[in-house]
């Protein structure tokens, strides 16, 4: 009976702790940064959402970032491998850096 609570109290906390694959996120960048947001996309295959395809990728930031971000474009992406070599194995995380349409008076100088 101690194992069967043991068990249960076990799934029960392990959730929340094992896995962030699947997370999106949207930061804001610095202010010094050529680019306004950046987009930490699915790395898990969806319907209609492959991450290997850089298309896929954009059109999930543009999407993510559409009611903060008039005219937003993509201007760079990078690939953060979380695998540990020998131990285990996983997709990468991809991240997709977004610049927002400026004003003329917005426009940063340079």
């Amino acid at each position: 009976m101690a194992r069967f609570f043991a068990a249960i109290v076990l799934l029960a906390i392990l959730p929340g702790w094992t896995d962030t694959r699947g997370m999106v996120r949207v930061e804001a960048a610095s202010p010094d940064k050529p680019y306004d947001f950046v987009v930490h996309v699915r790395n898990i295959p969806d319907i209609k959402y492959n991450p290997l395809v850089r298309q896929d990728r954009n059109r999930m930031a543009l999407d993510l970032v559409r009611g903060e971000c008039r005219g937003g474009r993509v201007v760079g992406e990078d690939t953060v491998t979380t695998e540990i070599y020998g131990l285990t194995s996983s997709l990468p995380d991809y991240v997709v850096l977004v610049s927002c349409a400026r004003t003329r008076s917005s426009r940063r100088p340079g």
